[in-house]
């Protein structure tokens, strides 16, 4: 049986290239618990160097610039972010992409990943409420992906929600509904908080982003997922019907 692992996904329009938030982000990291804080980095995966320390980490591996040449001339700088790597205790993984600037002129939001073994006694709510806060997302996410979530029956959308991707203009919509979701400014439409509120599913307002959680406690997923997916049902009906491209729970998909 897999194990359940934790996945927090976050899109965001925040400068995430800032000094500032790279020390905010990876300091929440590293105080939320000390078998959080990565061993390994890497810009290719290949995790050959030790992480040294938030200082260290902040100054040559948060925002590496990277000069974008068209027809031989500087069109604009951007940059690269690292990927992070825990190997021994408790097995974790993430990697920042910071937004960039396409040559149409189209701006890219940035995005913050991170996936986790799962373990009770780590706080991971408190952790993407921090990251919320910080990154005031157009959209984020944060679940617990447990056995009846890791048999995919549509590879395409379930893998959009098991990789924490998000729609876009491109692909309007969104995968499905996390444990909590975080909805920006661009989802302010979509979320009628009143009325989620008044259907007893936990609301907060976090300047300006709405979070709307399924259950009051994430351990719910693991212990109880019949109860979580039931009441993740009830409050997609809460929502317009083709928001979200997952339809069906788990339970409900034919084998």
């Amino acid at each position: 049986m897999t194990k359940p692992t934790i996945l927090i996904s976050i899109d965001t329009n925040a400068e995430t290239e800032a000094e500032a938030f790279g020390r905010a982000f990876i300091q929440s990291l590293c105080d939320e618990d000390k078998r959080l804080v990565p061993e390994w980095l890497s810009t290719t995966e290949s995790y050959k160097n030790p992480f040294l320390g938030i200082d260290d980490f902040v100054a040559n591996w948060w925002a590496m610039p990277v000069k974008t040449l068209v027809d031989g001339k500087a069109f604009s700088e951007d940059f690269h972010g690292p990927a992070w790597k825990r190997k021994s205790s408790l097995a974790s993984r993430g990697m920042i992409n910071h937004g960039i600037v396409d040559i149409k002129y189209h701006k890219h939001l940035a995005g913050l990943w991170f996936e986790c073994r799962w373990i009770k006694d780590v706080d991971f709510n408190h952790l993407f409420d921090g990251w919320v806060q910080l990154s005031h997302p157009e959209m984020g996410m944060l679940h617990v992906f447990t056995e009846p979530e890791l048999h995919w029956q549509d590879y395409e959308v379930d893998s959009w929600f098991r990789t924490g991707s998000f729609g876009g203009p491109a692909k309007p919509g969104l995968p499905n509904i996390g444990w909590a979701m975080a909805y920006g400014e661009g989802y302010a439409g979509e979320v009628d908080a009143a009325r989620i509120r008044a259907a007893g599913f936990p609301v907060d307002e976090l300047d300006g982003v709405t979070v709307v959680r399924v259950t009051d406690k994430l351990n719910d997923v693991v212990d109880d997922f019949e109860r979580f997916s039931a009441r993740r049902a009830e409050l997609k009906t809460l929502f317009r019907p083709d928001l979200f491209w997952i339809k069906e729970e788990p339970t409900q998909r034919p084998l």
